[in-house]
């Protein structure tokens, strides 16, 4: 799973039988932060991590909202990291609801792959003359 971004809090998710299929992932699992936002783990699971405002098509009569039938199972396709104990979510990990029987997966990470700008500082009393390159800069995270 080389090369996959982690997925963190306020990830955009997709249920393709949702009237509005992209919804956020709310991580409730850990307090461990990941560029700033809460990391996401196997344990984001529950009818209060996925956030869905549209109505499930499988519903009768397409009335039903998303937020109150979807029954995720067990994430797929995750990390070998452990965010307090458990297996961090990858942006190509999936979970399959039971009630409508979609598979919801990981449309945006929201991981940055590079700083906006890294400010010039002062260090030991030597003040640089500019900013850094970004093209200095690894995109790659590293643990």
């Amino acid at each position: 799973m080389s090369g996959k971004k982690y997925v963190c809090n306020g990830a955009k998710i997709e249920c393709p039988l949702c009237t509005k299929p992209i919804g956020k992932l709310k991580v409730t699992s850990n307090s461990i932060k990941l560029q700033d936002k809460t990391w996401a783990n196997i344990k984001d699971k529950g009818k209060v991590n996925l956030k869905f405002s549209g109505k499930c098509i499988k519903s009768p009569k397409q009335k039903i909202p998303c937020k109150a039938v979807i029954a995720p199972i067990k994430w797929i396709n995750t990390g070998e990291i452990l965010i307090q104990g458990d297996k961090a979510l990858l942006e190509c990990s999936t979970i399959k609801c039971s009630y409508g029987g979609a598979t919801i997966k990981i449309k945006d990470h929201i991981q940055k792959s590079e700083p906006d700008t890294i400010e010039a500082t002062d260090i030991d009393g030597i003040a640089p003359d500019s900013a850094i390159s970004q093209s200095l800069v690894s995109s790659k995270l590293v643990i």
